[in-house]
């Protein structure tokens, strides 16, 4: 193989950082952020709040009334300039093209040495080179982009992420666990007292309908409305093996591969 076909087909591999620059020539030279601002308006409001909870090995529905702060909530649209490129964008082919050239050169080097592999399979690491170069070039003259102009949203007020205070509270007469699957899953009704609580026969039964359906899903309903987000067959079994690794385990097919 020549020495400049061998060229060539490592420069075709190691332009990221003129890909890069030909992306943001057709890009054009703004980019754009939206930034959500929040400042406490010194009020509070109170309302009643459900959420599944993970106690030891039970399972419960956790019935409150929550005091949370209201805020005044906007977003910014702020639009920058950039100068010259993307800002920091050139270390990918630094990192990436400096450790595929670095250990071409190496093994081609020992290759070469022992007399395995011919010397002109060297020149394929020039382009990587001459690319980090150019990148390296690039990351120290590209300046940060420059704000030119930023645009508010009409306020808005909204209750704080974080609550101020809760009191625990009776739940709805009705108030029950839903789970749902396929067409032929359920739904399994569970029924909770007061307190939040389910038996624990109840809660086998669940557990068994969750271990036999890979799409269930889990609520909590009351007052004819449904009161809790769906939860996903795997979310239940993870926060439950959270509160007790005792048990249940969780499911093979929702444990990361």
């Amino acid at each position: 193989m020549s020495r400049v076909l061998i060229s060539v087909l490592a420069l075709t591999a190691s332009s990221c950082g003129l890909l890069i620059d030909g992306a943001y020539l057709l890009s054009g030279n703004k980019s754009y952020k939206d930034v959500e601002q929040r400042r406490p308006t010194g009020q509070e409001q109170t309302s009643p709040e459900r959420r599944l909870a993970f106690e030891g090995p039970r399972v419960r529905v956790v019935c409150e009334d929550v005091t949370r702060g209201v805020d005044r909530v906007w977003s910014v649209h702020k639009t920058y300039e950039n100068q010259g490129g993307w800002y920091q964008a050139h270390w990918l082919p630094i990192i990436l093209e400096g450790a595929i050239g670095g250990g071409l050169a190496i093994g081609f080097g020992v290759k070469c040495g022992e007399g395995s592999l011919s010397c002109d399979l060297m020149y394929a690491t020039i382009p990587f080179a001459v690319d980090v170069a150019y990148s390296l070039i690039r990351l120290l003259t590209i300046r940060p982009p420059k704000l030119v102009d930023k645009q508010l949203t009409e306020p808005r007020t909204d209750a704080h992420p974080t609550p101020s205070a809760s009191r625990t509270t009776a739940c709805e007469p009705d108030a029950e666990i839903v789970a749902n699957a396929s067409v032929s899953g359920g739904p399994l009704r569970i029924p909770v007292d007061p307190s939040g609580w389910i038996s624990q026969e109840d809660q086998s039964r669940l557990v068994a309908f969750l271990l036999g359906y890979r799409d269930a899903q889990v609520m909590v309903s009351g007052g004819g409305r449904q009161l809790v987000p769906d939860l996903g067959r795997c979310q239940f079994f993870s926060q439950l093996n959270a509160a007790d690794p005792r048990h249940p385990p969780v499911p093979s097919d929702c444990q990361p591969r």
